[in-house]
């Protein structure tokens, strides 16, 4: 991430806590990997966290570490947003659990595998590469007028999200499959790769609704697309 560009993400991020905050359901009684699809309570790619250090790093709003917390971890959260580490400790008041939050950020995956503990696990998640290829496009995005060119990347683009009456400028840093895991291999072994989609919310039960840990709203036409393709990219890693 250049100079130029982060502190921009980081205002953006401001701005936009509150609206995210509000127009999202997300639960601190498990681990999400993205919106509407299953948590950790399912994946078990985290595992067993009780009594150990663990630490979150774009932890946002803090649902997460919150949940971590709740499952016996000695859990710290991290964020570059100092609106969405507000949010994370005043929700963790409330939710009466003991997780510590910092304003910080950690672009340089050298410095995570140095803190990591040898034999240590390292879960990744972020955007599936392919979804930004193309996903954005099949969903009639009106900021992706064309099929993105995948083999032309690493590239970082803009797009807007749009905030009951203003627009906020995010960005996204789009990276091909292999130039996410080859970086990584370098490092870490990885044990396992998930690739999500979203669940079928429509013919679900409530019941089965409740184990959906993060709930929002998207049109139908996102709805559609987001069920065919992977949104999200979830790596299992473990420092040797």
């Amino acid at each position: 991430m250049d100079n130029l560009t982060k502190p921009a993400i980081v205002k953006a991020w401001e701005n936009l806590s509150e609206y995210y905050q509000k127009t999202t359901q997300i639960s601190t009684y498990d681990v999400h990997y993205g919106p509407l699809t299953y948590g950790e309570k399912k994946l078990k790619l985290i595992g067993d966290v009780k009594r150990k250090r663990v630490l979150e790093i774009g932890c946002g709003g803090g649902q997460n570490t919150i949940a971590l917390a709740r499952w016996g971890a000695d859990v710290f959260g991290a964020d570059p947003s100092q609106n969405q580490i507000k949010h994370a400790r005043r929700l963790a008041g409330q939710c009466k659990v003991d997780a510590a939050f910092v304003t910080a950020s950690a672009e340089d995956l050298t410095e995570v595998h140095r803190v990591l503990k040898r034999n240590s696990i390292f879960v990744l998640c972020l955007g599936h590469p392919y979804f930004h290829a193309v996903g954005f496009y099949l969903s009639e995005d009106p900021d992706e007028p064309e099929i993105r060119d995948y083999l032309s990347w690493p590239e970082v683009v803009t797009w807007n999200w749009e905030c009951d009456t203003k627009s906020i400028q995010m960005w996204s840093y789009n990276r091909t499959l292999s130039q996410i895991i080859n970086p990584l291999l370098e490092r870490f072994i990885l044990e396992e790769m998930v690739e999500q989609g979203i669940e079928d919310m429509a013919v679900m039960s409530e019941k089965e609704k409740a184990d959906i840990p993060y709930l929002c709203t998207w049109n139908e036409k996102e709805y559609t697309v987001q069920r065919k393709l992977p949104s999200t990219l979830i790596l299992r890693l473990r420092k040797p």
